[in-house]
């Protein structure tokens, strides 16, 4: 826990969120609307009733920040939005922390470290005997579906007489009686996980031999309920994969008919709506034993020879068959698990709908060492399917490991005529690097862009399609990422840039002509502020006029610099959070 209390901060807090934010989140927090927090592998979790019910994790993200998830409109867009502040702002408090305003000072001693939510309770339960621990529990279950049918169904198992009463609990327990939303579908998903988590006890008891069928029905029926619930957020689907490796476990166990079983997963791997049986093999063929193995590998034969061959873009149109894909998977496990490269190849070139096809056949052949084959694959999709970009990577690959430059360099050629950019120029170039040709490659490149530029700047504004990135843009990058700053300045003068580039080319041209990147940042300033107007978040603004400012104090220009300062707050005196941020330069 010690990493978190180094990023749920009240500093960063008020960082990450505006003012008017953090002002509602801690209203949020004030009144009492975060419930259900709690800490777990490394994360806080807690709700926030708003205008909905909704969930809220916050963690130590991998460069060491603040990770932040809430399922409301604000956080599905990556926003720190008020639920956060309110979490992390409870959380704080619950750890002992004082929560201050954010214009507030805070005390020279800092509070006492209290207890958890979570501790207070625990010490008060150690002093309660029996009876008043079941009473508080049947209250509890009174209260909470959830918690009554976890007990609920060890308790009938406890009892059961035989399979009909195990079978009938199982099924009342993976049953839902109408539609859950998601914010029921986690409780619904913890269930199904202690439901597993039984299973596995029952496996060390008089009712293992039941486990493989029970946890079938299982299966069946929580499959059967998620057409009813919305696991939008992921909460039911893992459990259920719990359950399947009961299965697993259970059949590895007891050892079921091994015929019977291999039809069984056959008809749950080839029909499932879900893939819960996606990968019967590897994972099975213990609990198959030989007999179900030749069972299962005849009932997947059988089936994948009935399916047609399919070839060509027409047939890539078709509507996604999950049953033939299935069928797929099926096939090349067996193939796996024979070692046979060649069979694999086969299951694979049923299908070549798609350049796609041909790349991963030629991908495995390589990996087995086949080089030859693999590039006569590959250049049969290219054959089939044209200059695809993936597949001529995998040609320039095998040609360069085979020292052949003039088709490593027509390959490359055309990898990067078909999208012609600044990063497809890169990579050009490293092929030209390595095969020595890398003087007239780069002219050619640079003379087929300018043509470009040509070709787009004579026709008309409504002509150019909106979306489209200048070619004069990748020219300038070039220019850029070679160092060549003047030819850069000449190139971005020239036509027109999209203002992404504005930024990066001020920066480059500020080392020898400062004047004239100030007069780039001036222009770029008024986009820059309009995109912060969007959501209130100035930051990049700020960098404008930061920039802006080094360069002036490095002139000695201190009050051109005071004059420019006046006129940007002038300006833009409506953005208060704006001028809250330019408050800050001095």
């Amino acid at each position: 826990m010690s990493e978190l209390f180094d990023v749920i901060t009240l500093a960063r807090l008020t960082s990450m969120a505006d003012s008017k934010t953090f002002a509602r989140g801690k209203a949020y927090f004030i009144d009492g609307a975060v419930g259900r927090l709690g800490a777990r592998k490394g994360a806080v979790h807690a709700e926030v009733q708003g205008t909905y019910r909704y969930r809220v994790e916050l963690g130590v993200a991998q460069d060491g920040g603040l990770d932040y998830q809430c399922n409301c409109p604000v956080g599905d867009d990556g926003v720190f939005c008020k639920h956060a502040v309110a979490v992390a702002l409870s959380w704080l408090e619950n750890q002992g922390e004082e929560v201050f305003h954010a214009d507030e000072a805070e005390p020279a001693k800092p509070r006492r470290k209290r207890k958890t939510y979570s501790e207070q309770i625990q010490d008060y339960l150690a002093t309660l005997d029996v009876p008043a621990l079941q009473g508080w529990l049947m209250e509890a279950v009174e209260r909470d579906r959830g918690l009554r049918d976890r007990l609920l169904l060890p308790a009938k198992s406890e009892r059961a007489g035989g399979l009909a009463e195990m079978k009938a609990a199982v099924r009342q327990a993976c049953t839902v009686s109408r539609f859950l939303d998601w914010r029921e579908a986690g409780s619904y998903g913890d269930n199904l996980a202690h439901l597993a988590q039984l299973m596995h006890q029952w496996l060390k008891g008089p009712h293992a031999r039941h486990v493989v069928e029970l946890a079938e029905l299982a299966i069946a029926s929580a499959e059967h309920s998620l057409e009813q619930i919305d696991d939008s957020n992921g909460e039911v689907m893992p459990s259920i994969l719990q359950l399947a490796e009961v299965h697993l476990r259970a059949c590895e166990q007891t050892r079921p008919d091994a015929v019977q079983l291999a039809e069984r997963l056959f008809r749950f791997q080839t029909e499932g709506d879900w893939d819960t049986f996606w990968d019967i093999l590897p994972q099975y063929r213990a609990a198959l034993g030989e007999a179900g193995l030749a069972r299962y590998r005849g009932l997947v034969i059988s089936a994948w020879d009935a399916l047609p061959a399919l070839q060509g873009e027409r047939a890539n149109r078709r509507a996604w068959d999950g049953r033939r894909h299935r069928l797929e998977e099926a096939m090349t496990a067996l193939a796996d698990l024979d070692g046979d490269i060649d069979a694999w190849v086969r299951i694979k070139a049923k299908d070549l709908s798609g350049p796609h096809r041909y790349l991963q056949i030629a991908q495995a052949l390589c990996q087995h060492g086949r080089s030859g084959d693999a590039l006569a694959w590959a250049e049969r999709g290219l054959q089939a399917y044209g200059q695809d970009p993936e597949l001529l990577t995998f040609c320039i690959q095998q040609a360069l490991n085979r020292e052949d430059p003039v088709k490593a360099d027509a390959w490359a050629w055309q990898r990067f005529a078909q999208h012609p950019s600044a990063s497809a120029f890169a990579a050009l170039m490293v092929v030209a690097r390595q095969t020595g040709s890398q003087p007239p490659v780069r002219q050619r490149a640079l003379q087929h862009l300018w043509q470009q530029v040509e070709h787009e700047e004579k026709v008309t504004r409504k002509q150019r399609a909106s979306w489209r990135v200048p070619a004069r843009n990748e020219v300038v990058s070039i220019f850029l990422a070679e160092g060549d700053v003047d030819a850069a300045w000449d190139a971005f003068n020239g036509g027109a840039v999209t203002t992404a580039l504005w930024q990066p080319m001020a920066e480059a041209r500020a080392k020898t002509h400062p004047r004239e990147a100030i007069a780039l940042y001036h222009r770029l300033l008024p986009v820059v502020v309009e995109e912060g107007t969007r959501n209130a978040r100035y930051e990049s603004a700020l960098e404008i006029v930061h920039a802006i400012q080094q360069l002036r104090l490095a002139q000695a220009e201190h009050a051109v610099f005071a004059g420019e300062l006046a006129d940007i707050k002038a300006a833009y005196r409506a953005k208060r959070n704006f001028m809250r941020l330019l408050g800050s330069l001095t």
